[in-house]
Formats: structure tokens, C-alpha cells, sequence
């Protein structure tokens, strides 16, 4: 605080008065009291002259000690009263934040979620979702309350393996797989909503058209009867990829998983991929059919992961560490680690593990937990807890899940995989290999003998 000027100084230097033209400037007082004083203002004549306070609290000089000590003294008793209201202050404002802030908190959550499902759906109708393994409904005809099960869970594309029993193997497999390639057809076209598309730009068109495209392949090695020419015809027929076995049905090329103990295991048959099994995961490649291994065995899952020429697919799984269960594939770790040199891709199961059903939290974890394994760019989704929006937008909250990563995750990096095999489509030699005769000759194949 600056020393007050005398009345000499004043008479040489005069106030300058204030001009219409300069800015006014506001001063806020404050009591005196208030104001610790250095001790070089407080001295004026080197003599033992104090301030003396007036009645209006503005100093003038040769003031009594007395008439200052009695201000001084009501100072300790001003802290204490500032420091008691001070105190009691913070104690309604805990009690107040105590009943608001869950309630606050509560209503910001809900508008966050709003926001965040709004996103998504903005972001779905972009990119297609694309839903791995899904189940058609029992009757020929879709009705109307499929289709909009469809569309209420914001799902784009969906993969429909045509599926034969494995008992039918060396008897009429084949022919019940043409049967269930015809079914599909004619199911999608009872409805405009549907459309069997056979390449990723059709999924797209079909997509932007506001339709659901459906992909449709065959569901077990064992329904191709051995034959390069059957798979090769199943190709015209639209089926655009082909699960190698399907759950516990090892083929005379391709042994699956065995998940049952009790499970008999015939003799002299192979526990991983035979050389006429590479050759067909070879022309598979030349047709730019996508090769389907979730259920193969563990050693027949390796060797497909190195012997394919193009990105392989995982249906209706899960990692081993998560779950082990006969419902869906369980896919050790060390297999997950290999999608990256492959350029494969999982699609997570995260509806249930066995008979249990996931909560949204276990499948985020899933979800996560593949990320760490294979990255970004090797998931998909084949089936969510509640819906597909509620479970994106949830993960959503973490800041790695962007808009672009999610879009991998719904249904890019099946469309980039799609891409890569086509690429591939009759770029590769033409296989004309026949199995070889001991493979089945032991099978009770209804065949006739060639000369």
C-alpha cells in the first residue's frame, strides 16, 4: 500500500482531474484492520508517532498506541468467527453434494448413454453389422416378426451356414446341402427385406438399399462327399465359404474337435489336415470362398492357419481362456496370436458360455481381451448380450474404441477378408486332385466302383 502523500506534495503536484476521454477505474476500500502495514509507512518522523485511526477507518497521522491496540485486539476473535463460518460452510456443502451428486450423476450417466447409442445407430447405418452364424428361422417363410427382430438389433449382414448333419456323412450329405442351399434361396424370396449377396460390394449395395444381405456357405467338410467338383459346384450355387468340419465330425481330410470324453474315436484317422485336405483349402482360395476352421482340431487348426493363402474365419467363438464350453468354439490363445501373420478374423460369441448367459460387462472383456491377443483388426461379432447397440455403446466409453475401431469390429474386417480371398479369385492353379482311395475305402460310401 503506498504512503499517503502530504499537503506540500499535493500543492506541487495537483490532482489530475478525470477526462471524458480515459477509461474510469473503480477502487474497492476495505477496512483498515484488514491490512497488514509494512513498518516503513507506519513511522513518519522518525519520532514514535503512530497511525492514528479515525471514526471513518482512513488513517491520519499522530494517532494514539491506544485508539490502534483496541483494533488490533478484535483481530484474533474476526479469524476465529471467519474460521467457525468457514467450517459450518463445509459441512452444508458436503450434505448438499451427499444427496445431489448420485442423482446428478445418475442423470448424466442416462445422458451419456443416450448420446453414445445415438452414435452408434448413426454409425451402424454407415457400415453394415455383420452378425457370424446365424440361425434362420424353423418355418420356410420369414415373417414379418424376424425381420424385425433383425432390424431392431441394427444388424446389416448376416453369415448363414447351411447346415447337415453329421450323420448323413458317406450317405446323403451332399444332397441335403444342395437341399438347404435351395431352402435359403427360397426363404430370402419370400421377403424384399433379404438378399443373398455373393461378394463384399453386394453387401454394401445391399446395405446402402436399406435391405438385409445375407451370406450363405456350408456348414462341414464332410457335405463337399470328398470331391473338388462338389465344392467347386457349390461355389456357383452362391455358397461363398465353407466351415472345414463342423463340432466332433472329422472328415477322411480334416480332423475336428473333440470336446466330449466319451466320444469314440475311429481308427486310422487323421488328427489334423491331410494332404488332400490343404489341397482343398487351396481351391477354396482359387474360388475366393472364405475357409471357415473354428472347429477343427488343434494341430488341424495350425496347420490351416499356415497352409491357407488367404485370410481364414472363426464362427461362433470364444478364447479358451474365457470360456470351454461344447456350445461354441473354444480357441486357445497361441491360435488367437496367429490371426495377425494370417490376416484372419474371429467372430465372438458373447451371448452365453455353455448354459450360462453373459452379462454385458463379461462380453466387453471378451472383447477386450481378443483385442490384446490378435488387435484390432481380427474381430468380429457373432451375437451380443440384450443388443448389439447397448453392448457397442458401452464400449464406446473407452477412448480405444473410436469410431473407426468400432467399425472394424461390426463388420470391417469381415468385409477387408472378403476383399483379400476375392482378390485371390483365379489367380491360384486349378486342382483336380481326387482323394485318395484308402481315405474311404474303409467307409461304407455308396459309390460306383471306377475302372
Amino acid at each position: 500500500m503506498n504512503p499517503v502523500p502530504s499537503r506540500d506534495f499535493l500543492e506541487v503536484h495537483p490532482l489530475h482531474q478525470h477526462q471524458p476521454h480515459c477509461k474510469q477505474q473503480c477502487f474497492v476500500f476495505t477496512e483498515i484492520a484488514d491490512i497488514e502495514l509494512p513498518a516503513e509507512i507506519t513511522k513518519f518522523g522518525g519520532g514514535n508517532e503512530k497511525l492514528r485511526c479515525s471514526n471513518g477507518g482512513i488513517p491520519t497521522f499522530n494517532c494514539k498506541k491506544d485508539s490502534c491496540s483496541e483494533s488490533s485486539e478484535e483481530r484474533p476473535g474476526q479469524s476465529r468467527g471467519r474460521k467457525i463460518l468457514l467450517g459450518a460452510g463445509l459441512v452444508l456443502i458436503c450434505i448438499a453434494m451427499a444427496g445431489g451428486i448420485p442423482l446428478a450423476l445418475q442423470l448424466r450417466s442416462s445422458s451419456l448413454l443416450e448420446a453414445r447409442l445415438a452414435f452408434i445407430r448413426r454409425l451402424l447405418t454407415e457400415s453394415p453389422l455383420i452378425e457370424g452364424s446365424w440361425k434362420p428361422p424353423s418355418e420356410v417363410v420369414v415373417n414379418k416378426s424376424s425381420i424385425t427382430e433383425i432390424r431392431q438389433n441394427h444388424i446389416g449382414a448376416v453369415l448363414w451356414p447351411i447346415t447337415v448333419a453329421c450323420g448323413a456323412q458317406y450317405l446323403d450329405a451332399v444332397q441335403l446341402a444342395l437341399e438347404g442351399i435351395d431352402e435359403a434361396k427360397r426363404i430370402t424370396a419370400t421377403t424384399d427385406s433379404m438378399h443373398i449377396v455373393e461378394s463384399a460390394d453386394e453387401m454394401e449395395q445391399t446395405h446402402i438399399r436399406g435391405e438385409v444381405a445375407v451370406l450363405i456357405g456350408i456348414s462341414g467338410g464332410h457335405a463337399l462327399g470328398t470331391s473338388l467338383a462338389i465344392l467347386r459346384s457349390v461355389y456357383l450355387l452362391g455358397a461363398r465359404f465353407v466351415s472345414v468340419t463342423s463340432l466332433e465330425c472329422t472328415t477322411p481330410w480334416a480332423a475336428a474337435a473333440i470336446r466330449r470324453r466319451d466320444y469314440l474315436i475311429e481308427e486310422n484317422v487323421t488328427n489334423s489336415l491331410t494332404d488332400f485336405g490343404k489341397t482343398m483349402l487351396h481351391e477354396m482360395n482359387r474360388l475366393g470362398m472364405l475357409v471357415e476352421i473354428s472347429q477343427l482340431s488343434e494341430p488341424a487348426m495350425m496347420s490351416a492357419l499356415h497352409s491357407a493363402k488367404a485370410p481364414v474365419l472363426l464362427m461362433n467363438a470364444t478364447p479358451l481362456s474365457m470360456c470351454n464350453s461344447t456350445s461354441v468354439a473354444s480357441i486357445p490363445d497361441h491360435v488367437l496370436s496367429l490371426l495377425p501373420e494370417n490376416g484372419g478374423v474371429i467372430l465372438l460369441n458373447l451371448e452365453r458360455c455353455g448354459e450360462r448367459s453373459l452379462s454385458l460387462r463379461e462380453a466387453i472383456n471378451t472383447i477386450n481381451y481378443v483385442r490384446k491377443v490378435a488387435g484390432v483388426d481380427h474381430i468380429g461379432l457373432g451375437g451380443a448380450p440384450k443388443s448389439y447397440a447397448l453392448l457397442l455403446a458401452e464400449l464406446a466409453r473407452d477412448r480405444v474404441w473410436g469410431n473407426a475401431a468400432i467399425k472394424k469390429l461390426v463388420g470391417g474386417n469381415v468385409m477387408r477378408i472378403l476383399r483379400e480371398i476375392e482378390t485371390l479369385k483365379n489367380r491360384m492353379p486349378l486342382y483336380e486332385e481326387w482323394i485318395p482311395h484308402e481315405s474311404i475305402e474303409t467307409n461304407s460310401y455308396c459309390r460306383y466302383p471306377e475302372s
